[in-house]
């Protein structure tokens, strides 16, 4: 019964023995089938962006190589698994490295840019090549190497041979052709002379000046004296207000060629139609003088002044044609 007993728990301890073996060979497996999985991951997403063009490089030109991938978590990518900047490789330098991350949630992008530049220069075509690189992620039990292969490409010398004899070999410029500027000449023309009329039609316009012809008319005038007695410093009272008065219909007497009152202005739109759009304005500064020249009640002459202003510059406007 005893022997029967010590068979039955040596039998139990193979058994539990032999099951926590497979158990962790399984897991050695799987992890080990994980990790192949993370390796092909990376290398199929892996994406090499090389110079376009592989030939006709020379002394000082810089090659650009864009590198990107995607490393699962926990794997990343640290500094010291890139080539040092200024690094060189057979007439190559490193002259530029530059590295972006994108963070997702379950895998880190990488976009890596290399900038290479040739500092040799050979007498004769020669082949050259970007170099391979091996590029090492960190973390987890087996960290996924990125294999990027070398790029080939043909550098083409400034000048073929050596240069014992440049002095002789120098030979004189040649002068560039010669462009026909006819036609930017005549454009730069009509250009400035579209320029210059612009101009004279905003001075026109605008200016107070009777300098130019057609700029002396009666409002213009009347515009400028308006304008001088605003700008006066004394009090402005009924006086100086009915100056400005005067001035306006002197310039409307002027047009009409005899006095005009308010049952003529019908028949001033007929003589000058230009001043017809201001049918409102006219007849209310008409109906303000008649009624100034009997009012008695205190009112505010600088600001009607200013009004008057305003509208002699208006009436300006209609006596230019603008």
């Amino acid at each position: 019964m005893k022997k029967q007993t010590i068979k039955a728990i040596i039998s139990s301890v193979y058994l539990t023995t032999a099951l926590m073996l497979s158990i962790v060979n399984v897991a050695q497996a799987a992890d080990t089938a994980g990790e192949k999985d993370v390796v092909k991951v990376v290398v199929e997403q892996l994406a090499i962006v090389n110079p376009s063009e592989n030939y006709g490089v020379n002394v000082g030109d810089q090659l650009i190589r864009h590198i990107s991938f995607s490393a699962p978590k926990p794997y990343k990518l640290t500094k010291n698994s890139l080539p040092k900047k200024s690094s060189q490789s057979k007439g190559l330098e490193l002259v530029k490295l530059k590295v972006a991350e994108n963070f997702e949630d379950s895998a880190t992008d990488y976009q890596v840019t290399l900038v290479y530049q040739v500092f040799i220069n050979p007498g004769v075509p020669s082949a050259m090549q970007l170099p391979a690189l091996t590029i090492p992620l960190t973390g987890g039990k087996t960290p996924p190497t990125v294999s990027v292969p070398s790029w080939k490409f043909w550098f083409a010398p400034l000048v073929v041979g050596n240069n014992d004899h440049a002095a002789q070999a120098m030979q004189a410029d040649v002068k560039p052709p010669l462009l026909d500027t006819k036609i930017h000449k005549n454009r730069f023309i009509a250009l400035f002379t579209l320029m210059g009329f612009s101009l004279l039609a905003l001075l026109y316009m605008n200016a107070d000046g009777r300098w130019l012809p057609f700029m002396g008319g009666a409002f213009a005038r009347a515009h400028r004296q308006l304008k001088k007695l605003s700008k006066s410093t004394k009090l402005k009272t009924p006086k100086e207000e009915k100056q400005a008065l005067v001035a306006i219909h002197q310039a409307f007497n002027h047009h009409y060629g005899a006095n005009i009152f308010s049952r003529n202005i019908e028949h001033f739109f007929t003589i000058r139609p230009s001043f017809a759009k201001m049918n409102n304005e006219i007849n209310a500064f008409f109906e303000y003088s008649n009624k100034s020249l009997y009012s008695t009640t205190l009112r505010d002459s600088e600001q009607i002044i200013k009004d008057l202003v305003q509208l002699s510059k208006e009436l300006r406007d209609c006596e230019r044609g603008v």
